[in-house]
């Protein structure tokens, strides 16, 4: 059985402990810039060029890094007006939540989808055309919405990212 279990291979999260301080300066270095060369990364971290893949590669491997994405200017695509909206559901019970789950944050305006605790049991992050757009939005995909028991619509004035690297 033991000799079962080790060629069973199993996905576990990394731990904060388990990232050394090489795994730290590649993670800042990434989050940084995602689209730097793997010879700049590795150049800038001190290590060899195949050490900076290996080590990024285990990153990944290990879920400490869940994928590279490109960060969109809104207001250039066409979604210059960003807003927080706080939703409270009409009742708790699973087929509500998984009613508004399974529709809402999958619908193209919605950036970010939080779960709260408090008094809210939601807050969404979107970015549309206009405020036209935004009120027209928010009717059609909450107010009508029957599991939805109250929004209240915050505007984003600007939205300046905070660090989502590792703490030293």
């Amino acid at each position: 059985m033991a000799s079962l279990a080790k060629n069973i291979r199993t996905h576990v999260a990394p731990t904060v402990e388990s990232l050394d301080s090489v795994d730290r300066q590649i993670i800042d270095a990434l989050v940084a810039d995602a689209r730097i060369t793997n010879r700049d990364l590795a150049d800038a971290v001190g290590i060899a060029p195949s050490t900076a893949l290996m080590r990024t590669r285990s990153l990944v491997d290990r879920g400490a890094i869940e994928g590279f994405e490109a960060k969109l200017n809104l207001a250039v695509i066409g979604r210059a007006v960003q807003a927080l909206i706080a939703v409270r559901l009409r009742a708790h019970d699973r087929d509500q939540i998984d009613t508004f789950t399974s529709r809402v944050p999958k619908l193209p305006e919605v950036l970010s989808t939080f779960h709260t605790s408090g008094s809210v049991d939601y807050l969404l992050h979107i970015a549309v055309r206009d405020t036209d757009a935004l009120r027209d939005w928010v009717l059609d995909n909450l107010t009508t919405d029957p599991v939805v028991g109250h929004t209240e619509t915050t505007l984003v004035f600007k939205h300046m990212p905070g660090h989502t690297g590792p703490l030293d």
